[in-house]
C-alpha cells in the first residue's frame, strides 16, 4: 500500500535523478493516511474484576496504547502486577528499570471513572512503584470531584515510605510520585495530544451525583474505543458509544438478578446493565466488538454470562479476561 499521495512524485524524482534531500523529505508533515498506516493500537485489560474478590480477576483497569504512549482508565487494587506480563511485547516500552525512559515512566495518566474504591483502591500503587522504579515526572490524574483529596491522602498514608526514599540511601526523584490532578465535572475533552483525544461523558450510576461518574471515548489513528465506566442502560449514554470498534461495557447477569430480594434487584438495576440490556445497547449502537466489562457474576459462571447474553445478541463480543489484548 502506498504511504500517502506523495510517494509516487517522490519515487519518479529519485528515477529523474532529481529526488529531494533527505532534509526536505523529512520536513514534510506526514499526511492522515501516513499516520494511520504507521500508528498502533492495542487495548490490554490489566483488570476486570468488581467488588467480589475473584483470584484471576484483578480491580478495574484499562489501558490503551498507542505506539508506546500509555493511556489508562481506573486503578482498581492490584492491577498494577500484571503489567509485568506484557513486557517483552513489542508494542510496550522497555522495562528497563530506573530511568524514566520505560514503561515506568511511560505509566504518567491515568483516567479514573468514579470512585467507587473497586476502581481506584489501586491508585496509590499506581503513584508509588513507577516512582521507585524509574518515573521522575508526576503522574497526571483525570477524575471526578473528590479525586484531588483522594491523591492527596494517599500520599499522606504513606508518607514515612516516601520519606525514606527521598531522604535516605536510596536514589530517588524528587518528583514521580506526586500527582498532578484535574477534577471534571462535565462531558469534554480532558485529554488531547498529536494522536490520541480522550473525552470525558457522564454516566448515571446508581445514587452518585451526575457530575461524579463518567465513561470515556477514546480517539486513536486507527481505534475508537468506549470505556462505559460502571452505568445502568441510558440512552443519553448512546451518543457517545457510536461508532466505536471497541465498545467496553459493564454486565451482570440477568438470571443471577432475578434471583436476589426485591431491593438489591432495584439497586442493581439502577447502577448497573443486565446482559439482556446491554444487548439492546449493542443492537441500537452496532460497534465493531462488544466487550462485557466488570461482569457481575452472583453464582453465574464466564459460561453462562456469555450464553445469557447470546440469547439476545449475535454480534461480535467477548467476555473480558485479566490480560485479554485487542487490537
Amino acid at each position: 500500500m502506498m504511504k500517502g499521495t506523495l510517494k509516487p512524485l517522490l519515487m519518479a524524482l529519485a528515477l529523474a535523478g532529481l529526488a529531494p534531500t533527505a532534509a526536505l523529505a523529512e520536513s514534510r508533515p506526514a499526511t492522515a493516511a501516513e499516520v494511520k498506516e504507521q500508528s498502533q493500537t492495542h487495548v490490554v485489560m490489566l483488570g476486570t474484576g468488581t467488588p467480589t474478590l475473584h483470584h484471576k480477576r484483578a480491580g478495574q483497569a484499562i489501558l490503551v496504547v498507542v505506539d508506546k504512549q500509555m493511556y489508562l482508565f481506573d486503578a482498581g487494587p492490584g492491577f498494577v502486577r500484571n503489567f509485568e506480563a506484557l513486557s517483552g511485547r513489542d508494542f510496550m516500552p522497555p522495562y528497563t528499570q530506573f530511568v524514566n525512559e520505560s514503561v515506568y515512566g511511560a505509566i504518567d495518566k491515568v483516567f479514573i471513572t468514579h470512585l467507587d474504591s473497586d476502581h481506584v483502591l489501586g491508585l496509590p500503587e499506581l503513584l508509588l512503584r513507577p516512582w521507585v522504579l524509574g518515573r521522575d515526572q508526576p503522574m497526571k490524574v483525570i477524575g471526578p470531584k473528590g479525586t484531588a483529596q483522594l491523591v492527596e491522602h494517599s500520599l499522606k498514608a504513606f508518607k514515612e515510605d516516601i520519606d525514606h526514599r527521598l531522604y535516605g540511601t536510596q536514589p530517588a526523584n524528587a518528583n514521580g510520585y506526586k500527582g498532578e490532578v484535574t477534577e471534571i465535572s462535565e462531558t469534554q475533552i480532558v485529554h488531547q495530544d498529536d494522536k490520541v483525544t480522550v473525552k470525558a461523558f457522564r454516566v448515571p450510576h446508581g445514587s452518585w451525583d451526575a457530575d461524579m461518574s463518567f465513561g470515556y471515548r477514546v480517539e486513536t489513528p486507527t481505534r475508537t474505543i468506549v470505556i462505559s465506566g460502571d452505568t445502568r442502560k441510558d440512552e443519553a449514554n448512546y451518543e457517545h458509544f457510536r461508532g466505536a470498534d471497541i465498545l467496553i461495557h459493564e454486565v451482570m447477569h440477568e438470571g443471577a438478578i432475578s434471583r436476589m430480594p426485591q431491593d438489591w434487584q432495584k439497586y442493581m438495576y439502577h447502577a448497573h446493565t443486565s446482559t439482556r440490556q446491554l444487548a439492546e445497547i449493542a443492537k441500537e449502537v452496532k460497534p465493531g466488538l462488544l466487550v462485557m466489562n466488570h461482569p457481575l457474576f452472583f453464582g453465574a459462571t464466564d459460561e453462562d454470562m456469555v450464553a445469557d447474553l447470546a440469547k439476545h445478541y449475535d454480534g461480535n463480543f467477548v467476555l473480558a479476561q485479566d490480560l485479554d489484548i485487542y487490537e
